[in-house]
């Protein structure tokens, strides 16, 4: 009588699918927030200095702007993606339900077009005056370009490795075939 099967282990292409799409769509965006909020927060506690006669020592040069440009609207969805995507990935790890696997995909691709999505908008959008004249349109630029192309490049890893026969097995729970009927 042969010994019972075990379960197929995750391997290391699956943890690295996993851990790379939480670290681009869960950890990034929080950190994102976070030092906006931590910038935000920096420049409330800002204190003008006041001269004797209790008027501002220095006035401000200019007044009425956004420090970090970006509607609150945006920031609750950008939390709402990340955290909602870390129970998926963490139900992804485990392995269970065996529906995970293409769930997890479905949400990096739809959080991969977002992410194009949003990154088109930003970068067909012109600066105005009124918003301010910014010298780091250049970088952000840049940096929302990588961002898209890390995204895409990662959501391939994740699509093609989910597919993968040792991925299919781990989420299946066994193997197709056993190690007698191999040739």
């Amino acid at each position: 009588m042969a010994p019972p099967l075990q379960k197929p282990p995750r391997t290391l292409g699956l943890s690295l699918a996993i851990l790379a799409s939480v670290m681009l769509f869960t950890l990034l965006p929080l950190l994102q927030v976070s030092v906006f909020f931590a910038v935000q927060y920096r420049f409330s506690q800002i204190n003008l200095p006041v001269d004797p006669a209790g008027e501002d020592a220095a006035p401000p040069i200019a007044i009425g702007g956004s420090a970090g440009g970006i509607p609150d609207a945006a920031l609750i969805v950008q939390i709402a993606l990340g955290l909602g995507y870390l129970p998926l990935a963490m139900l992804a790890w485990r392995g269970r339900p065996g529906s995970i696997r293409q769930i997890i995909m479905a949400g990096v691709v739809l959080l991969t077009l977002t992410t194009a999505l949003m990154t088109v908008v930003n970068l067909s959008s012109v600066p105005t005056v009124q918003g301010g004249i910014d010298s780091g349109e250049d970088l952000k630029r840049g940096l929302l370009v990588s961002r898209t192309i890390f995204s895409a490049l990662i959501a391939l890893y994740v699509v093609w490795y989910m597919n993968r026969g040792p991925a299919r097995a781990f989420y299946r729970g066994h193997y197709l075939s056993t190690p007698e009927t191999l040739p």
